[in-house]
């Protein structure tokens, strides 16, 4: 008897250590090495043999929603069942890309769902409030009917439902900014408010998902559209309590700050963060971007880059030395500077025109977007790399202005626009 219960321990200590990973496998025939799956916040890297394929087990508590690297391909996992990948097309993994194992039903069912979700239809931003708020409603009953028509078991039809929820509410999130092109007086009423406020934004287990970091994000921007950075940061403070998406959102609204504005209020934005983010990674990341715009702060010299004239003479900004540098950054995909800036630009340099200064516009691109500027006074360039000028001086929206010193030091990099503000930065420096 004593040996018969021993056996039957034994057996249910197997069955749970079995239960606490996945089978991966597959045949990769991509020409890359590795393949890795990222669960959660941990990354899983399994080696290509030389016939192309990979085998191995992840440790997994229950079941989760995994990413497929570097194919981006969004898997569901599931501890004691096994899953595998079949590939021979990166260009085009809708066709090559192929499931087996008990997990395949589950995971034909995702691909299937991304690509019916990437299919964008801007129809839907012209539909009036209340018929695109019934639309999504309806999207949300409808993909919910079906996935439960899949019978694909209970542990992830109740987490596919949350998923589904919250692609709609992404989807959802971008309408008021969407539906002003069609309506230009529109304003969100309470249904709306009332439909996007019904998602939780203190859902951490969404929070490894792109559609519903997206979604929060918005959602903080759309409540907080009129918030100084300052009331933003105390919004999230106030209503955020899931110390996870609390860290994801102080973090993202402070380093997209930055990226856009520079140091502005660093000091106050920064204590915050130190003092409320507790996921350090971030924080890494926002030093990093803060130590890469002390490197613009004025009195920096200023990086140099390559350029081209209006008759096609190589040259660097260096060479421009001897005179203070007000810049213009432009590029063609924003259509034509506005009139009103051009003429600004215009009284400036007529009025400044007997002083110690350049003006000079820069254009993004190919010589012949130089056109597009000809008529503004003062000279004009190329700016050969432009991936690397705006990763250098942190360029993100544009017209973008600066003023750099005659000896080539910067004065701001982000200079007011050529009107009664820039007149009073030039009188700074003694124009």
């Amino acid at each position: 008897m004593r040996s018969f219960v021993g056996i039957i321990i034994i057996i249910l200590f197997v069955a749970c250590t079995r239960n606490k990973s996945v089978q991966v496998s597959g045949r990769v025939e991509t020409g890359d090495t590795v393949v890795y799956f990222q669960v959660n916040d941990s990354l899983h890297k399994f080696r290509l043999d030389e016939k192309h394929y990979f085998s191995g087990k992840i440790e997994l508590e229950k079941g989760t929603y995994a990413r497929f690297i570097p194919y981006s391909i969004q898997v569901f996992l599931t501890p004691g069942e096994d899953l595998e990948i079949s590939m021979n097309n990166v260009r085009n993994v809708s066709n090559s890309l192929q499931f087996k194992g008990t997990l395949s039903a589950i995971n034909t069912y995702l691909k299937e769902q991304q690509n019916r979700y990437f299919i964008y239809d801007p129809n839907l931003y012209k539909l009036n409030e209340k018929d695109f708020v019934n639309r999504m409603r309806e999207n949300i009953n409808t993909s919910t009917v079906l996935l439960e028509a899949k019978n694909l078991g209970e542990e992830f039809t109740k987490q596919e439902r949350e998923r589904i929820r919250y692609r709609v509410a992404e989807q959802a999130i971008h309408y008021p900014r969407s539906h002003v092109a069609f309506d230009t007086l529109y304003k969100p009423g309470v249904l709306y408010d009332n439909f996007v406020s019904e998602f939780d934004i203190n859902n951490e287990d969404m929070l490894a998902f792109d559609c519903y970091q997206r979604f929060v994000l918005n959602y903080i921007y759309y409540k907080g559209q009129n918030f100084s950075m300052r009331r933003l940061v105390n919004y999230i403070r106030s209503n955020v309590n899931s110390v996870k998406v609390r860290d994801y959102l102080l973090s993202e609204v402070v380093y997209n700050y930055f990226q856009e504005n520079g140091l502005k209020d660093a000091d106050y934005l920064l204590a915050v963060c130190w003092n409320e983010v507790s996921d350090t990674s971030k924080m890494v990341k926002i030093k990093q971007l803060v130590d890469r715009w002390r490197e613009l702060s004025p009195g920096a010299t200023a990086p140099n880059i390559s350029l081209q004239d209006s008759n096609g003479k190589a040259l660097y900004l260096k060479d421009l030395r001897g005179k203070f540098l007000y810049i213009s950054v432009w590029a063609s995909s924003y259509g034509e500077m506005d009139r009103e800036v051009q003429a600004e630009w215009k009284k400036l340099v007529e009025e400044y025109k007997d002083k110690n200064i350049l003006f000079a516009t820069f254009c993004m691109g190919p010589s012949q977007w130089l056109g597009q500027v000809k008529n503004l006074p003062g000279e004009h360039y190329v700016v050969n790399n432009t991936y690397a000028f705006y990763s250098r001086y942190m360029v993100t929206v544009m017209p973008r202005y600066m003023l750099i010193d005659p000896e080539g030091r910067i004065v701001d990099v982000d200079a007011p626009k050529p009107s009664s503000s820039a007149k009073l930065l030039l009188r700074s420096v003694g124009l």
